[in-house]
């Protein structure tokens, strides 16, 4: 091969490799500056709300067990906020890993004191069992959202102070009372549900 046969070559070689060169980082370029980028979920959260009549709420202590956050139970006893004659009890809880477990129980005892009477008691079923669930992105969006009702329709039971304790184990007994979990994964699938223990 000659000289000049041998530089013809190596020009193309060179050229050929500086082309390659200029083609990948502009391909790189484009990838990193116009390819969105894909928010992960980073968490699960949940809202549960609880609400009963205000009167209910002066009557009874209520006993509230919650999957806390990173799916750790917790009890207490349920701290109120009145409005417009509803007692309300919320809490917001996480949770880090996927799947993950939400889910309450309630109970309820007639107050150590009260006086047994015949005075009315307008409704003694709970008013709200819900809660609502999302998805949290990396990016802290919501990715997906939905809301969950222990019970479905509404119930309505009047009773007196007398009774109140047998009516209020006569419900927990057939239901009236939430006692539920459900798990969902990172898309928001509920993969699994049932009662607390």
């Amino acid at each position: 091969m000659t000289l000049a046969a041998g530089r013809m070559v190596l020009t193309f070689f060179f050229c050929c490799a500086m082309t390659t060169t200029v083609f990948t980082a502009c391909g790189s370029d484009d990838d990193d500056n116009n390819t969105p980028k894909m928010s992960e979920i980073r968490g699960i959260g949940a809202r549960y709300t609880f609400s009963v009549t205000e009167q209910m709420s002066q009557l009874c202590d209520y006993t509230i067990t919650y999957y806390d956050i990173n799916g750790k139970l917790t009890t207490e006893k349920a701290a109120w906020t009145v409005k417009d004659g509803v007692a309300t009890w919320e809490k917001s809880v996480s949770n880090t890993s996927s799947p993950a477990t939400f889910g309450l129980k309630v109970s309820a005892k007639v107050k150590d004191g009260t006086q047994l009477n015949d005075a009315k008691v307008d409704n003694f079923y709970p008013l709200t069992e819900k809660m609502n669930v999302e998805g949290i992105t990396t990016d802290a969006k919501t990715a997906w959202e939905k809301t969950v009702y222990f019970r479905s329709g509404s119930v309505h039971g009047n009773t007196t102070v007398e009774k109140l304790q047998s009516s209020l184990d006569a419900m927990e007994r057939h239901g009236g009372m939430v006692n539920k979990y459900y798990t969902f994964d990172k898309d928001g699938n509920e993969i699994a549900s049932g009662s607390m223990e």
